[in-house]
């Protein structure tokens, strides 16, 4: 199978470009470093832009988990302005690839948050759970509605 991640070098996605390694699937990594990235995993296509791939490239699925980090700075309005840039622009540059792709992924597999709910303090959420409006929550919704289109 051949799958296209993005935020790959990530916490959670260096974990899952691994395994999917490990079971032998076909891995393109977009990455800002992308020579570092196949350093680091071997055997993928690592690349930094997604116009380099082509419209009769066969992507079966699309794992989109990039975003700049959440937590490792104070969220002043540039830093907000990044953080949302790094998850809806490039969300919408992954349907923007779909739609120009001659065959269609089978299926886009877009992180979010649980910053979805808003800030809630110690309240056990559920998927039932209404949204308390934030700026992550507001991030969350929007990302998710890019995903969508």
């Amino acid at each position: 199978m051949n799958i296209l991640i993005t935020g790959g070098t990530g916490f959670l996605g260096s974990a899952l470009t691994k395994r999917l390694i490990d079971r032998g699937e076909s891995i393109t990594l977009l990455s800002r470093e992308p020579e570092k990235a196949v350093k680091r995993f071997g055997n993928i296509n690592g690349i930094k832009d997604l116009q380099a791939i082509e419209n009769t490239a066969s992507i079966q699925v699309i794992i989109n988990l990039a975003g700049a980090p959440i937590f490792d700075a104070y969220w002043t309005a540039g830093r907000k302005q990044l953080i949302r840039a790094s998850r809806i622009d490039l969300t919408n540059q992954l349907v923007a690839l779909i739609a120009r792709l001659d065959v269609k992924p089978e299926l886009l597999i877009s992180g979010s948050a649980i910053g979805f709910y808003g800030d809630q303090a110690d309240i056990e959420l559920t998927e039932q759970s209404t949204s308390v409006p934030d700026f992550s929550q507001q991030l969350c919704a929007d990302w998710e509605s890019s995903a969508l289109s």
